[in-house]
């Protein structure tokens, strides 16, 4: 009997040893060594409460967020009342985007200790990363009373009141967040966000393209962002492009222009601008058509966002578009959602309208599904469909009556310090006009990126597609290539 007893309880000592070792690499940092030693505690004991805990808490930090909250549902059965595992879990719920459930456990919470900040603080972040602002505010104030001094409650404050478009408030409690937790990475990174977002701001981007049916040409675009008074951000832009072909004259364009933007409230935005567009071909009439833009923006959800935009615009892409002088207006909707981390869906549709003498219309839309597999990689497909009616074949600007794509795609991010590095890829099939049979589509890119505060980042992109998507005035795809570079610079003042 002695033995029996012997043989059960030596897993349990064997764990009793492992554990320190376990807690000393996660106090260390070390979260690969401190992650095994937990697994073999769990080996020995599969109910240490401590082991489990450390576990979840580690699954949540790698973004292993189903595995963390797996654990948690374990260690609520073991240990149902304990505080700090109900706040941890309630933490993961949020992360994961279940904020109704990750509310209702901090309310469990404060019934127990209705003081608690950490509660308070995480019951106000669900709120506000479930879309519902105000009431987060609400909540964020309410703990300021009970904790005046907390720099996490400051720190959640400042970031709703930033979502709202209040900028100007949002950097005060940012300030007072900082003084209080001066080592606090949270605390700084949104005092230099918010400050980056009210300074004056300067880009400009260099762009060069060319396709394999000898189409060419460069850009030249600036902007110059600032504020214009309280919850109000005005943006001036100009723009130069030289286009070229084969056969075609060379064609100029070049414009300025301007749009405000100003929140609404409730997680609204609307932006509005106007300006003007010369076009010059070397041989013919110039033209000068006006340009404008109309949006609103809605965000009804921290992972979420839908926006409605009206342009008006001259289709300029090529030096026979230049020459021809055709205005484009438009209407789009998108939309972008992420159910849960590592997942996101967007897409949108529209219709244009091109002002030629066959009175084209072009509608449109588009999906496209990504899924992160591991840290920096995602993968997906993307879906895509357009077209053009004609009322007047045989007339004005020459597109495909349909165009389609299927593509399956991935990317990798890497990112160390202010450097960061994208290489992203498609492989799929294209079908250019009704009828048309299926040609291989593919796409590759890649972008270099250098920051040095908030706001200032200089980046240079390269890309090279067979997509039909990307040329203009023909109905084939066939050996067609299409090649850009990019140079942006964006530098707060």
């Amino acid at each position: 009997m002695g033995l029996v007893v012997i043989c059960l309880l030596l897993p349990l000592v064997a764990a009793a040893v492992q554990l320190p070792e376990a807690e000393d690499a996660f106090r260390r940092g070390d979260q690969r060594a401190a992650h095994a030693g937990y697994e073999a505690v769990l080996a020995k004991d599969s109910t240490n409460v401590r082991a489990l805990y450390r576990l979840a808490v580690l699954d949540s930090w790698d973004g292993k967020l189903q595995r963390s909250l797996d654990r948690f549902i374990v260690l609520r059965h073991l240990e149902p009342n304990d505080p700090d595992i109900m706040v941890a879990h309630a933490r993961v719920l949020a992360w994961a985007g279940k904020n109704g459930a990750s509310e209702l456990l901090y309310d469990s919470v404060l019934v127990r200790a209705p003081g608690r900040s950490d509660a308070l603080a995480g019951r106000a972040r669900a709120v506000a990363w479930a879309g519902d602002l105000e009431r987060a505010e609400r909540l964020w104030r309410e703990s300021l009373d009970t904790h005046p001094d907390d720099a996490e409650i400051m720190i959640g404050l400042a970031q709703t009141l930033f979502w709202m478009g209040k900028p100007e408030l949002a950097e005060s409690y940012a300030a007072r967040a900082r003084q209080l937790a001066p080592d606090d990475r949270a605390a700084r990174d949104l005092l230099s966000l918010v400050r980056a977002a009210m300074r004056p701001e300067i880009a400009t981007a260099s762009n060069y393209a060319r396709d394999s049916d000898h189409n060419a040409f460069f850009a030249q675009d600036g902007a110059l962002t600032t504020s214009l008074g309280r919850q109000l951000r005005g943006t001036l832009h100009v723009g130069w492009r030289r286009a070229t072909a084969r056969f075609d004259p060379t064609g100029l364009s070049y414009g300025a222009g301007g749009f405000v933007i100003a929140p609404l409230g409730r997680g609204t935005v609307l932006r509005a601008g106007l300006g003007v567009r010369r076009l010059e071909p070397e041989v013919g009439l110039a033209h000068t058509p006006l340009t404008a833009q109309l949006g609103i923006g809605f965000r009804p959800a921290r992972f979420a966002s839908l926006s409605v935009a009206y342009s008006r615009a001259p289709f300029d892409e090529t030096a026979l578009l230049i020459d021809s002088a055709y205005v484009v207006d438009g209407v789009d909707v998108s939309f972008d959602v992420t159910p849960r981390p590592g997942v996101s869906v967007s897409g949108g549709g529209g219709a244009a309208w091109v002002h030629d003498t066959a009175s084209n219309r072009r509608l449109g839309g588009v999906l496209a599904v990504m899924v992160g597999v591991r840290r920096g990689v995602e993968v997906g497909v993307l879906g895509r469909m357009m077209g053009y009616r004609v009322s007047n074949p045989g007339t004005g600007y020459f597109a495909p009556d349909r165009f389609s794509v299927l593509e399956a795609r991935g990317s990798y991010t890497w990112r160390k310090e202010r450097w960061g590095v994208r290489t992203d890829g498609g492989l799929g099939i294209q079908q250019v006009g009704t009828g048309a049979p299926t040609q291989s589509e593919w796409h590759a890119g890649i972008a270099l990126t250098r920051g040095w505060s908030a706001n200032s980042e200089v980046a240079l992109l390269a890309s090279l597609t067979n997509s039909a998507a990307s040329r203009s005035g023909t109905a084939t795809a066939a050996g067609f290539k299409y090649a850009g570079v990019s140079l942006r610079l964006r530098q707060g003042l």
